[in-house]
Parts: structure tokens; C-alpha cells; sequence
């Protein structure tokens, strides 16, 4: 069995990286959610055989990756889809904006929990729609942690009014890091039924699970699964953003045929590229994906226990998935100097709180996808500027 190596240091400075080519010089970028790991062999492999080929002309969606795709959610969830239930799209976000796109009409509200990634808000306001928002319950497990919870008579309150024709749900959460329960997803799905709401489920890091397991909206009843679009993708999983493929699946009819030609109004086509990247990361990818989830895991507690032993003004979430941790800053008192204060006393670059909405204010999300020694180094920064702002207390 392969030993893939997470603790490599991978120098991604000349190479036009967003993640770090951002931020000001010598400011650590731990923002984005791009990972500073390696893809796949099975992925790049994938992509030299494809260029070996030398033709890179127009393409066609490929149904070796509709039949990949089919299989790994029967695998995975039990979930019985076919070949063409499958859409691509090249990225999750040009998807939610097509989205907005294709269903309800101008002037309509999107259902939105937050905080959240930010995107989601820019699907409903760049379609003539609005976001109705709703802020999540912040509830405190102990002096270091809080979670969040659902304000279901908000939500409810919010789709029972006549413009609100979409919901976008995101699960697992993003910035927050938790998975919705099945009694909680059952919830939501009837409340949407009931007042005939689509659901749009953003799932793209339902393959980075920690701990416990991530369970499709659209798998719960036939009755759902037609009121659903999921998105997903290998981008956030094998570190493959740069290639923008991104898989949608859709059992109805009538939401799949609305949803192709909402992309297909904007030409929004996957590169050849972008094809074999995904195909090689799901067919090949399972054991490179077993161990970055061993790493990530341990990342994590690290980075909590770390931050409750050096830093007890900060209060985080324990993110049973993904690789971005949320973090509540506000016991610094620092106000709208926040990220002045990661820029440049602490030299380091996390993602504001206020990206993810209003409740984010004060908050800023930590992504831990990098080697362990680039995570304490952050820490480090982190916890060196803490210190001095103690002092001048």
C-alpha cells in the first residue's frame, strides 16, 4: 500500500496560486478552501494519459463519469441514480448562480441559513432574486466550543412567504464544519415540500467526513429526491479546484432539463481536462482519500487543542467535517480591526467572518488542508500576536 506523504512542503509561490499569490508577502494564506497537498496520482495520471493523446478539441460529457458517478453514490449512500441524472458544470458556484438562474422568477427571495459560504449569496442577487436569510442559533457547549443550531420557526416563517421559491442548503456546513442529522434534514425537507420550495443542496464536501457520516437530503424519500438539485465534487476532496468540474444530480425530470438549459444559455462547459481529473479521483482516489482524512482529522484536534491551551479567548467549533475551522474571535474585543489584525500583526491570512454574511461578524474561518508544519506555524503567529495584544491591555 502507498504511504502518501500530507507533511511534504509544497512551494506553490510563481505558480499563480489565488491561495497565495492574495495575500500580501510573507502573510501565511489560510483562507480559501484550496489545500496545499498533492492530488491524487490516480488524477494526474488520468490527466497525462489524456495529453499524451495530443487533440484537445471540443468534448462531450463522458458516461464513463456518469457510471462513476452512479457508483460511488450507490456505494456510499445506498443511493440508486442513473447515468442520466448527471449533469456537469464547471464549478459549484457558476452552478448555484445557474440556478438562480433557471428556477423561480425576478424578484423572488432564495432561503438561506447563516453564516454561510458566501457564494450563496451572490447565486440569488445576481438573478434579479433576493436572499432571505436567517441566522442560525449560536449556542455554547462549553467555554471553548459552540455549535449551531436551526431556527426552524424562522425557516418556516421564511417559506411560507409567496416570493420564496428556492432553498439552498448547505451540507456539510460551510463555514461551520457540521453535518446535518437525518431528523434535522427530514425537517427541512417537509417544510420546503410543504410550501414548494426547490431544494439546492450544496454537498460539494460530503466526501471529507471526520467523523460520523454525511447523509444526502435527496436520499431520504422519493417525494425529496424530486424536489432536489445536489451538487457535489471532487474539487474540495482531491484538491482539484483548478480543473472546475463539478457534478449535479437531479431525478426529476423537468428540474434536470430546466437546470441543462440554464447552463447551457451561458456555454458553461468542463474542460477535457476537467473530465479526466474528476474520472481519475473517483475511480482511483480511495486510498489517497482514506489517509487525507486520517491527517486532516488529526490536524484538527491539534489546532483545538492548541488554541484552548495557548489562546482561551478563542472559541472554535469541532468540525466533524471538512478542513476549515470556524472560529469566534470576538473575545479579543478587536471590533472592525479584526482582520487588520491577521494581516499585520499576526501575518497571517484566514477568511473574513463577514464573507459568510452579518453573522460572521467577528468571526474568521481557519482551513487546516496544509501540512502540520505550516499549521503551526500559523498557530504560532497567531498566538505570538494574541500575546502581544495582551500585553497592551
Amino acid at each position: 500500500m502507498t504511504e502518501f506523504d500530507f507533511d511534504e512542503i509544497i512551494d506553490r509561490t510563481g505558480h499563480n496560486s489565488a491561495k497565495w499569490g492574495a495575500v500580501a508577502d510573507g502573510c501565511l494564506p489560510m483562507w480559501v478552501a484550496d489545500m496545499d497537498f498533492r492530488s491524487p496520482p490516480s488524477a494526474i495520471d488520468a490527466m497525462i494519459e489524456r495529453a499524451r493523446h495530443g487533440v484537445f478539441g471540443y468534448t462531450l460529457d463522458p458516461p464513463k463519469l456518469k457510471e462513476a458517478v452512479v457508483e460511488r453514490m450507490h456505494r456510499l449512500y445506498d443511493w440508486r441514480i442513473r447515468p442520466e441524472d448527471v449533469l456537469f458544470s464547471p464549478g459549484l458556484v457558476l452552478g448555484l448562480c445557474a440556478t438562480g438562474r433557471g428556477f423561480g422568477k425576478p424578484g423572488d427571495a432564495v432561503l438561506i441559513q447563516t453564516p454561510v459560504y458566501g457564494p450563496f449569496f451572490k447565486a440569488a442577487t445576481s438573478n434579479q432574486k433576493f436572499a432571505l436569510s436567517i441566522d442560525m442559533r449560536y449556542v455554547a457547549d462549553d467555554a471553548h466550543s459552540f455549535h449551531y443550531e436551526n431556527d426552524y420557526d424562522a425557516f418556516e416563517e421564511a417559506a411560507r412567504t409567496s416570493q420564496t421559491s428556492i432553498h439552498l442548503q448547505c451540507n456539510p456546513q460551510n463555514p461551520a464544519g457540521f453535518m446535518y442529522s437525518r431528523k434535522e434534514l427530514e425537517r427541512i425537507g417537509e417544510i420546503c415540500l410543504r410550501h414548494d420550495l426547490l431544494i439546492v443542496a450544496d454537498e460539494i464536501h460530503s466526501d471529507l467526513i471526520l467523523e460520523g457520516e454525511h447523509i444526502p437530503i435527496a436520499t431520504l424519500s422519493d417525494e425529496i429526491a424530486q424536489n432536489t438539485l445536489t451538487m457535489i465534487a471532487p474539487s474540495k476532496t482531491y484538491n482539484l479546484a483548478g480543473m472546475a468540474c463539478s457534478v449535479l444530480i437531479a431525478q426529476n425530470q423537468e428540474i434536470r432539463q430546466t437546470m441543462a438549459a440554464a447552463l447551457q444559455s451561458i456555454s458553461a462547459h468542463v474542460s477535457i481536462m476537467g473530465y479526466e481529473a474528476a474520472y481519475g479521483a473517483y475511480t482511483g482516489g480511495d486510498e489517497w482519500l482514506r489517509q487525507l482524512l486520517v491527517y486532516l482529522k488529526d490536524n484538527r484536534d491539534f489546532a483545538i487543542q492548541y488554541i484552548r491551551e495557548h489562546m482561551p479567548q478563542i472559541k472554535t467549533t469541532i468540525p466533524t467535517s471538512t478542513y476549515l475551522l470556524w472560529m469566534d474571535m470576538r473575545g479579543l474585543s478587536l471590533g472592525a480591526d479584526l482582520m487588520d489584525f491577521f494581516y499585520k500583526r499576526a501575518g497571517l491570512a484566514p477568511s473574513p467572518g463577514l464573507f459568510f454574511g452579518s453573522a460572521g461578524d467577528g468571526f474568521v474561518r481557519l482551513n487546516f488542508g496544509c501540512p502540520r508544519a505550516t499549521l503551526v506555524t500559523g498557530l504560532e503567529r497567531l498566538r505570538a500576536a494574541v500575546d502581544q495584544l495582551a500585553l497592551k491591555v
